[in-house]
């Protein structure tokens, strides 16, 4: 299992930047990178890519299950998208009516649409969370 480190650091005050566990299990690939998200508001969940307010990492993926040190700015309830961007394009690929065509995760891996709410985890330093991917289109 590889773990890989957040390219940049975020810090909510002074001090050591704090961080959680995330594990992102059943890539069907090694391709590509990860586009991380992590959400404390649900504005624009869960397009992350016109999100203003979430906290975005790209993490190349080496792995068929990463372990990624996701920073934390504080304590708290947050959500957490994952996208398996196979073609390192930054942007999630959709088919005609705007089912995702790359692998897509989520906290607490709840069915269905998505919601913010079903999605909230309680995050602390040094806790841990698991994302399992789904490729809804056996992309």
């Amino acid at each position: 299992m590889a773990t890989a480190p957040c390219a940049q650091s975020v810090r909510a005050e002074p001090g050591p930047v704090t961080t959680f566990d995330l594990l992102v299990t059943d890539l069907h690939s090694a391709r590509g990178q990860l586009i991380v998200c992590l959400w404390r508001d649900k504005a624009g969940f869960p397009g992350c890519e016109k999100s203003r307010t979430a906290l975005r990492r790209v993490v190349p993926v080496t792995a068929a299950a990463m372990h990624i040190a996701f920073p934390l700015p504080a304590p708290g309830r947050y959500a957490v998208t994952v996208v398996h961007d196979e073609d390192g394009d930054g942007k999630t690929r959709h088919n005609f009516i705007g089912m995702p065509l790359e692998g897509v995760g989520i906290s607490n891996n709840p069915g269905g649409m998505p919601g913010y709410d079903k999605s909230l985890a309680p995050l602390s330093p040094g806790a841990n969370l698991t994302v399992r991917m789904k490729y809804l289109l056996g992309g």
